[in-house]
């Protein structure tokens, strides 16, 4: 379900950065821009393609040439858009995210509404990957479940 309200969102901003652009390229687009952009992201190539152009949009009105172009020119730059603020966004968390995760090793105790507490589950993911990391570091079998029995171990006297 998380990927179908991404992709509802997507074309929500693919349709709202058109829509702008269309306040100075095209504004007599507007009125049709909904069921522009249904028709559009149901078969971009349909209304991209030559032969659809002179063609109506369901209630008569022809399709304008410009709206399914911005439609089909704002779907890479809302990609880019959504990569630069998932970017920028992970950026600005990361003080906050490094400051729980040293509450989860320290065993500090969180502060109002911080999730820092530690399933069983995710200790006993986190195991394998430790075990993992000190065989590429080329440690024996002994060692390496020593040492991610120590990391897991620390994990979970975290309170």
């Amino acid at each position: 379900m998380p990927d179908l309200d991404r992709f509802s969102a997507d074309r929500e901003l693919i349709t709202t950065l058109t829509a702008a652009a269309l306040e100075h390229a095209a504004p007599e687009e507007l009125l049709v821009l909904q069921e522009t952009a249904t028709e559009y992201f149901a078969d971009p190539n349909a209304l991209l393609c030559p032969k659809h152009r002179d063609e109506s949009v369901g209630f008569g009105i022809e399709i304008g040439l410009i709206a399914p172009c911005l439609l089909a020119i704002a779907s890479p730059v809302v990609k880019f858009l959504l990569d630069t603020v998932s970017g920028a966004a992970q950026d600005a968390a990361k003080p906050h995210v490094i400051r729980m995760a040293r509450r989860l090793i320290r065993g500090s105790a969180p502060e109002a509404g911080e999730p820092v507490q530690l399933t069983a589950e995710q200790v006993r993911r986190a195991r394998p990957i430790a075990y993992d990391q000190a065989g590429r570091l080329g440690l024996p079998p002994e060692q390496r479940a020593l040492l991610a029995d120590s990391v897991a171990g620390a994990l979970v006297s975290a309170p």
